[in-house]
This record gives C-alpha cells, sequence and structure tokens, in this order.
C-alpha cells in the first residue's frame, strides 16, 4: 500500500486539485470556522486521508453532523441492522445527488435473518424498488451501482466510484470525464458503474 507512504502537496493546493476534478467542500457549510475540527484530526498530507476527512461527518453543534463534502463520502460498510439503516443511507446519496437527481419517498425493508433487503424511492414521481444482496450486517455496495444507471438515464454525467478501506468504503461522486484525473491523483477508485 505505496499510496500511505507517498507525500503530498500541502492542504491547500490539495483541495484546488480536487476542486479540478469537482470535489469540493460545501458552500453551505462556513469550513473556516470548522477548519480545526479537520486539521486537527488530519495528520497526514496525503491525499487519501484528505478524502476520509471530506467524506467523514464532523460535529458542527451539540449532536449536529455533517459531511465537509457532498462529494465525498466515507462510512463503514459494517452497517446493515435492520429497518431504517439502508434509508439512512439513501438520504446520504439523496444530499450528494440533489444538483443531479430529486429523491423523494425513502423507505427500506430489512429483515438480516431473514435474508431480506430491498428499498424504495421516488425520482421525478416515479417509483422505483430494488432488492439487495444480504450478507450479515454488510451493506450492499450495488447501491452505488443503482444511483450511477439512475443518473446516466437521467442524462447525468456523474458516477459513483469508490474503494475499499478495511471495513469502510469511500466514495465520490464525479464527472465520469474525471475519472481518469481522479486516478492520477489517487489510483484507488472503481467505477460503480462498469462501462
Amino acid at each position: 500500500m505505496g499510496w500511505f507512504k507517498k507525500k503530498s502537496p500541502k492542504i491547500n493546493k490539495m483541495l484546488r486539485d480536487l476542486e479540478c476534478i469537482g470535489l469540493t467542500c460545501r458552500s453551505d457549510l462556513n469550513l473556516e470556522r470548522y477548519s480545526h475540527l479537520i486539521k486537527d484530526r488530519f495528520s497526514r498530507n496525503t491525499y487519501i486521508h484528505l478524502l476520509i476527512e471530506l467524506g467523514s461527518e464532523i460535529e458542527i453543534e451539540r449532536d449536529i453532523f455533517v459531511s465537509p463534502s457532498n462529494d465525498v463520502w466515507y462510512l463503514d460498510t459494517e452497517c446493515i441492522e435492520g429497518h431504517g439503516d439502508y434509508a439512512n443511507l439513501l438520504r446520504r446519496i439523496k444530499e450528494m445527488i440533489a444538483n443531479e437527481l430529486i429523491i423523494d419517498d425513502v423507505c427500506d425493508e430489512v429483515d438480516v435473518d431473514a435474508g431480506l433487503a430491498k428499498i424504495a424511492f421516488t425520482v421525478a414521481g416515479k417509483s422505483y424498488e430494488y432488492s439487495l444482496m444480504v450478507n450479515l450486517d454488510w451493506m450492499d455496495r450495488d447501491i452505488f451501482r443503482i444511483f450511477s444507471v439512475l443518473l446516466m438515464e437521467h442524462g447525468s454525467d456523474k458516477r459513483f466510484f469508490y474503494s475499499d478501506i478495511d471495513q469502510s468504503l469511500l466514495v465520490v461522486l464525479i464527472d465520469k470525464q474525471y475519472y481518469r484525473k481522479l486516478n492520477k491523483l489517487l489510483n484507488i477508485f472503481i467505477p460503480a458503474l462498469c462501462p
């Protein structure tokens, strides 16, 4: 895993590099006010660590957590225990794709013991329902393929790309044309939707 050892430019240049491929900080969040939270946890000057911080939640007020970026998500994949867990994931995906698709009526049906996991939602008034694979309490990564297909079908050039990091997943949502540039910065991502 040589990418952990490789030294990268300073944080401001790294943020500019990420912005050039569409990975930005939230405009509705005054990150200057919370930058100490990110910098305190951001101990290594590498793209992977910066992306992890941009995709992790920070507490901006007591019990109020937000992600610094709507283009990056760092999540624990061992997160499905029952009803509502996939709906929570869908709400975060809804935030990420809000400029591309409007998702409403989010719900799930999960019974891990019975091997059942379903998600349902609407896009532009059309109802969608998908069955997902059940593997103990691990989430089904196919959810990102599902939304990449929906983005494509609705004329968006945005797609999900992800990388497994231990039991976590680092997910980015970028214009598909920037995939090669992303991998030049950090060659760990695979497309959720194979061409």
